[in-house]
């Protein structure tokens, strides 16, 4: 309920409540919408509530039906306007209005198609004297019966000279830039309806240039749309009525049959707004013209395949099409051609085509490339036509996105074909998934005629069983394993694999029967997520359960850590350590806790391996310090911190480690053979001090001190002789 009851307020402020309206809850109560609250002046009874949100203010036009009457007669004493709507002008507080001010204070209220009973009292109605001519006795009290049939938004331009009513509202709300052409429909008239000028508004009409005034008036537009132009808004119909000082003058215009002093009637559409705009950064060698503005606000990215129509004329007027990807109207059903943005050259294309990253779907443009300039160049350096000016009109039919699949460090990257069924959920790790897929060695065609290495849908089989597998088990393509947990159900997938880790590996190429041949070979892959079905989330799990899944995890980081793969070999040892490390209270003290346990220890040393294997040594300290604060004498854990410090040159710790491995297994090669290195290093540094030192004795050399003791240069004069600490 948004009013209610009486008002205490001194002050009743309807511009500032237009939004609080009745609604039907209010049907039958009776609201106080005086100017002074509570006054009573202005009393409203909702019979039927309105639709919408807005308030007919001043200056809008309305259309009123209304019944009035005597409160407390049978009889009215107005029903002129009871069937046939009354419309005027919303007149402000101080201006008159062919009804009483009370009911203009009630109208502003209202909404479209609201009914209401208004009482007025004399002060807001006839006053004192009441109208005779009505039959209104003096000091009466009055009731309308009140309906808002329709109402018209009203604005005024060039100081009230002109007058723009809205009479179809389109809410596109798009305001017409400066240098932008707009089509208008319009045609103005005498007041007798004599037309006088008149455009359809049509694409094939001269446009108007919005703030070009005197290239408008040589293309004959009337001289008062210049003050509408930012008032007016696309596909809203108006009409204006412009007082001869604004339209014509005083003195008319003989010419087009208008008379001196004449007001215009004028009705106007802007059918079309195509905005300009420099995409050269202000060089002026690339200007956008937007003849389509498109669908939604995404734009395709960098990286992603753009799908364009397009055509390429000379920029003279009347100029036939030099290319196309519709070359006539018997084409009209052709494809659009698809290339990388931000890689238009691969595709042959010169740079103009790189502005589709800025235009969205649906968009068309035509982009003018001046001559010379190097938007219209392809890249074998031809341009179309000569080398003259040529006009690209591009239109964005769409894209695909293309990114790279996460956590492959870009390597491979992913089409989305078709984005599935729009949930949010996707497939984990140990997920079952049912996917459709077909892997061919890339490039696509290499081997032309050649059967895909791997197909379940086999030319589109209804019946083919699709591969059903479980998602980090190690038992499918590294690059699908890694972008079916980017999909949602229903998605289909195209990805380019490269050369290496994220192709068929041994393993898995033995377990899916897949010639050794392709291990490691850059691939293509389709696929398609039919269904799956996630497992237990971890914490759901039993103990045992838990203890199986982390000893999986290990065994399957070990066989990637044997491939020389060890950045995947440290995922799979973290989620082995995930597996228990917030349950290790469930699992019994005894085999089980000490199974854990040393799997656990397992991994980190595993990790500090990985780590050293890749060059990370800080990573590889920080892993073996972990491992220690397990076990203070694991032989491992101080193995690969000492190789981890020796690595960064810290020789102190380095040296202790590496000495208490020794001290706790005097045949241990690898410490050992670290150590003899770390000594040879060391030994190596001497070496590089000593000859350092040495020619820095050399300098003092040079010098020799006199009777007192100063050292003096060679040319005898005095000089500070450096100083050398001892033992260096």
């Amino acid at each position: 309920r948004a009013w209610g009851g009486d008002m205490e307020d001194d002050e009743f402020d309807v511009e500032e409540d237009m939004n609080k309206h009745m609604g039907e809850n209010m049907i039958g109560e009776t609201v106080d919408i005086s100017a002074t609250k509570g006054a009573g002046d202005v009393r409203k009874k909702l019979i039927t509530p309105g639709l919408g949100y807005d308030n007919p203010m001043a200056p809008y036009d309305v259309a009123i039906k209304y019944t009035g009457r005597v409160a407390g007669a049978e009889a009215p004493f107005d029903t002129k306007h009871a069937e046939e709507p009354l419309c005027f002008e919303m007149p402000r507080d101080d201006e008159p209005a062919p009804v009483p001010a009370g009911v203009c204070r009630a109208i502003r209220t209202m909404l479209k198609g609201e009914k209401v009973l208004v009482t007025l009292t004399p002060a807001v109605a006839f006053g004192a004297e009441g109208d005779a001519t009505l039959g209104v006795p003096p000091d009466a009290t009055v009731e309308y019966e009140l309906e808002l049939v329709e109402y018209w938004k009203v604005e005024k331009s060039q100081d009230g000279l002109v007058r723009i009513k809205t009479v179809m509202d389109a809410r596109t709300w798009e305001i017409f830039e400066d240098g932008s052409e707009v089509f208008f429909a319009y045609e103005a008239k005498l007041a007798d309806g004599t037309v006088v000028a008149s455009s359809d508004g049509s694409v094939s009409s001269t446009p108007y240039v919005v703030g070009r005034d005197e290239e408008n008036a040589k293309a004959g537009f009337p001289p008062f749309l210049k003050s509408v132009t930012k008032q007016v808004h696309l596909l809203s119909k108006y009409e204006l009525t412009v007082a001869p000082e604004a339209a014509y003058g005083v003195d008319g215009d003989p010419a087009l049959g208008v008379p001196p002093g004449a007001t215009i009637m004028c009705t106007l559409e802007a059918k079309h707004n195509y905005t300009i705009e420099d995409a050269s950064g202000g060089e002026g060698t690339l200007i956008k013209k937007t003849v389509t503005k498109g669908n939604g606000w995404a734009k395709p990215h960098v990286g992603w395949q753009a799908l364009v129509h397009y055509s390429a004329r000379a920029a003279e007027a009347g100029s036939a099409e030099l290319d196309a990807s519709r070359p006539s109207a018997d084409a009209a059903d052709a494809p659009p051609i698809a290339f990388v943005v931000g890689s238009e050259a691969d595709a042959g294309l010169p740079p103009v085509f790189g502005n589709v990253a800025g235009m969205i779907r649906g968009e068309v443009a035509e982009f003018t490339c001046t001559a010379g300039s190097q938007w219209a160049v392809r890249p074998d350096g031809s341009v179309l036509g000569g080398g003259g000016s040529l006009v690209y009109k591009l239109e964005l039919v769409g894209w695909v996105e293309i990114k790279p699949v996460p956590k492959t460090d870009g390597a491979v990257r992913m089409k989305l074909v078709h984005a599935g069924d729009g949930s949010y959920e996707r497939p984990t790790d140990g997920t079952t998934v049912r996917t459709h897929i077909t892997v061919s060695r890339a490039p696509v065609g290499a081997g032309e005629g050649a059967a895909p290495l791997e197909d379940t849908w086999r030319s589109g089989a209804a019946d083919q069983e699709p591969a059903s597998w479980v998602v980090d088990d190690d038992t499918m393509l590294p690059a699908v394993d890694a972008a079916v947990r980017e999909m949602a159900k229903g998605a289909i997938v195209e990805l380019d694999v490269p050369a290496g880790e994220w192709g068929y590996n041994p393993a898995v190429a033995k377990a899916r029967g897949i010639d050794t041949s392709a291990i490691g070979q850059p691939l293509h892959v389709r696929l398609e997520l039919l269904s799956f079905e996630k497992a237990k989330d971890t914490w759901d799990l039993e103990p045992a359960e838990r203890a199986e899944l982390q000893l999986r995890k290990k065994e399957q980081g070990n066989a990637l850590f044997s491939q020389g793969l060890y950045a995947r070999a440290l995922l799979k040892y973290d989620k082995s350590i995930s597996a228990v490390q917030d349950a290790t209270d469930q699992f019994e003290e005894g085999e089980q806790r000490a199974a854990v346990d040393k799997v656990h220890l397992q991994c980190v040393l595993n990790q500090a391996a990985c780590h050293l294997r890749v060059g990370n040594h800080k990573g590889a300290v920080d892993a073996a310090n972990k491992a220690l604060s397990m076990d203070a004498e694991s032989i491992k854990g101080l193995l690969r911190r000492g190789q981890g410090y020796a690595r960064l040159g810290e020789t102190a710790p380095a040296k202790e480690d590496l000495m208490k491995v020794i001290k706790l297994d005097p045949k241990n090669r690898d410490a050992r053979e670290e150590l003899k290195a770390l000594k040879e290093r060391l030994a190596d540094e001497k070496r590089k001090e000593k000859a350092i030192f040495g020619h820095m004795f050399d300098r003092i050399s040079l010098t020799r001190a006199d009777e007192s003791g100063a050292v003096l240069h060679e040319n005898g004069h005095a000089a500070d002789a450096p100083t050398v600490a001892e033992g260096n």
